[in-house]
């Protein structure tokens, strides 16, 4: 895997609103025509969930220009294993790399935690998510049914010596 020279740096409280806006836009774009419209949540956190999940989850954003264009979050979901959930870059600022960079942070920062694997979810359905996540080295675990079809749950185990 190569390294990328993607800056990627814990998010700050003034971050919140941009990240928001990242999440709940790149989300509408990449899920409304796979999740029902009886299904589909707009926006897909408010402000009050964010706040809940940062107090589980560190955040981690792109910036280019001074703007937040990419967030991702990591928690720890039991003593080996790290959660990545939230992570979604602009549609104009995909295929540069940034997400890859994303992830492979995150790896890092779950090993320099103690975690032995990292685990996401993503729906079936999504399959371009699903072939970024694999070329990054996770497998699918197991299909969990959900109103309008499957989630897919993925993992990696993290190498000791931080190699990719």
């Amino acid at each position: 895997m190569r390294e990328t020279n993607i800056l990627i740096e814990k998010a700050k409280p003034d971050d919140v609103q941009e990240m928001l806006l990242v999440i709940n836009k790149a989300n509408r774009e990449a899920f409304v025509g796979i999740i029902p419209k009886e299904h589909f949540r707009e926006p897909i956190i408010t402000h009050e969930q964010f706040n809940e999940c940062s107090e589980r989850m560190t955040f981690y954003v792109h910036r280019q220009k001074g703007v937040v264009v990419a967030v991702a979050a990591l928690g720890a979901e039991d003593q080996d294993c790290g959660r990545i959930r939230w992570v979604y870059v602009l549609r104009e600022y995909q295929r540069q790399g940034i997400g890859t960079a994303l992830v492979l942070h995150l790896e890092r920062e779950a090993r320099g935690m103690g975690l032995s694997r990292a685990r996401l979810v993503t729906d079936n359905d999504a399959t371009w998510a699903i072939a970024f996540y694999e070329r990054l080295g996770y497998t699918l675990t197991r299909r969990v049914p959900n109103p309008w079809g499957f989630d897919s749950w993925m993992e990696k185990p993290l190498s000791r010596l931080g190699r990719e």
